[in-house]
């Protein structure tokens, strides 16, 4: 696991891991009751997979600057 630590942005977690031309994600992060969750994203790089992580944000119950660390799945 890398970049680990709480409250980082898609920006901030993802730095190093998260490329252009596509991947699938699996993203740690805690949620509005404090416990840790994980899910798996595919995103076509930086812009995309913050933008997706901020419009399921609701879904998950959790904030954007929620996430402990993203890895390549």
């Amino acid at each position: 696991i890398l970049n680990g630590g709480d409250n980082m942005t898609v920006r901030e977690a993802g730095k190093g891991i998260v490329r252009s031309g596509g991947g699938t994600y699996r993203i740690g992060y805690t949620d509005l009751y404090g416990m840790e969750q994980e899910t798996e994203l595919s995103a076509f790089g930086m812009k995309d997979l913050e933008e997706l992580w901020s419009s399921l944000c609701p879904e998950f119950e959790c904030r954007k600057n929620s996430i402990c660390y993203i890895e390549r799945a």
